[in-house]
């Protein structure tokens, strides 16, 4: 009678995507183990940690454990760090972001994993030995990790922190899993990370520029210019705003747009009215129309006619400054100017102007607590919201309030 195969080779799916497995048999007794995945057996090995879609590449990656003696059958397991903290941030398959949805949708984005996931398998994974696992971690070794990339003086210290943050969670959910011992210190003190203070641009820099802008053949940079300065608008909400939501006088910023995510609630997931000159609510609708793909969208890309990039208004704003001859690209960089710069004006002009409370219930920097109190925002509330547009925000765009034709 012939041997048994030593282990045997399944094919599972997953949702969109299959994953092999395989089954290991004890040589001494002829019993067979549990199913463990090849693509964590590969990552703890050492053997990389691509996902495996071949079944040839499963039996070779088997056949290696058995011949360096490392299948996982009847020893103590040990968790690679390297693929916990990839398998941690994972959005389809980390048991903990799949309860933290289960618990609450909105109290996560796929774009927040994504970007610390990124952080980590391009910072701190190359650091991090191979053979170094969860239960080996100590308070030292977090410690010099967070020296290391410090020292290394690529990334500023306020991402440092965002990555040592994000390793300490993933830490903290292995402590609950038994894994690290709770002892362990996994809250890394910060680094020093002075904040560094959004720029803004003065009357003269921001009536050139939309003086440039207004020049353009492509509305979109003069019509995104405006809209940030008047009404606040964050560059997701801009990449969401949908003819449906202009009305006369009044936009509704009830989305926004993340990459991964896609349409979202804004940020604090509460919606708002803000008050919008007419003249420029109908130009905007006026150039979602130009849209051959008839999305809808305001702000439409000429490849898609879906929602521009993450980067498509700093880099309009960027290219118009130094076009202009306003700021050369190292003011920029010094006075810390981006697109969200201009939200920052919007709140800094309308200060002093509006009832404070109105104004962050309109930029959206209002508590749930806030938000809660106004349900809806008055009649004479508006009138003074548009009054303060008027007079502190609109001298800089020197523009008339009839639609200008331009397309």
């Amino acid at each position: 009678m012939s041997n048994p195969a030593p282990f045997t080779i399944c094919k599972l799916k997953q949702r969109d995507n299959a994953y092999f497995y395989v089954t290991f048999r004890d040589a001494a007794t002829g019993r067979r183990g549990t199913k463990k995945s090849i693509d964590k057996l590969k990552a703890k090995s050492g053997l990389g940690f691509a996902h495996v879609t071949r079944k040839e590449e499963a039996v070779l990656i088997a056949n290696t454990l058995l011949e360096q003696k490392q299948a996982m059958l009847g020893k103590p397991e040990t968790t690679s760090l390297r693929s916990f903290l990839l398998e941690f941030f994972d959005w389809d398959h980390s048991p903990y972001y799949v309860r933290r949805r289960m618990l609450d949708a909105d109290s996560v984005s796929p774009d927040y994993v994504s970007t610390r996931r990124n952080l980590i398998a391009n910072h701190l994974i190359p650091l991090i030995d191979r053979n170094m696992s969860v239960q080996q971690v100590t308070t030292p070794y977090l410690e010099q990790l967070q020296q290391k990339l410090a020292d290394d003086g690529k990334l500023a210290h306020a991402t440092i922190n965002l990555i040592m943050g994000a390793l300490g969670q993933a830490l903290g959910y292995a402590q609950k899993l038994s894994l690290l011992p709770a002892d362990v210190i996994i809250r890394i003190e910060n680094l020093s990370a002075g904040h560094k203070i959004r720029g803004i641009l003065d009357q003269s820099e921001t009536q050139r520029l939309i003086a440039y802008l207004d020049g353009l053949s492509d509305r979109r940079p003069y019509l995104s210019c405006c809209l940030s300065l008047l009404t606040g608008m964050r560059s997701g909400e801009l990449r969401a705003l949908r003819t449906s939501q202009i009305h006369d006088g009044m936009i509704a910023v009830d989305a926004a747009y993340a990459n991964i995510a896609g349409m979202k609630l804004p940020k604090g997931k509460k919606a708002r009215t803000v008050p919008c000159p007419s003249w420029l609510c109908e130009q905007l609708v006026s150039f979602a129309k130009q849209n051959p793909y008839a999305t809808g969208l305001v702000f439409w890309s000429r490849k898609s006619g879906g929602p521009v990039s993450s980067h498509y208004f700093s880099t309009q704003l960027h290219k118009a400054l130094s076009k202009a001859d306003i700021l050369t690209a190292e003011e920029i960089e010094t006075r810390n100017i981006s697109f969200h710069s201009l939200r920052h004006m919007a709140n800094t002009l309308l200060r002093g102007s509006v009832d404070e409370y109105l104004l962050r219930l309109t930029i959206g920097h209002s508590s749930e607590a806030l938000s809660d109190m106004y349900t809806h925002i008055s009649d004479n509330a508006l009138a003074s919201l548009r009054t303060a547009q008027e007079q502190q925000i609109m001298p800089f765009l020197s523009v008339s309030s009839t639609v200008d034709g331009k397309e």
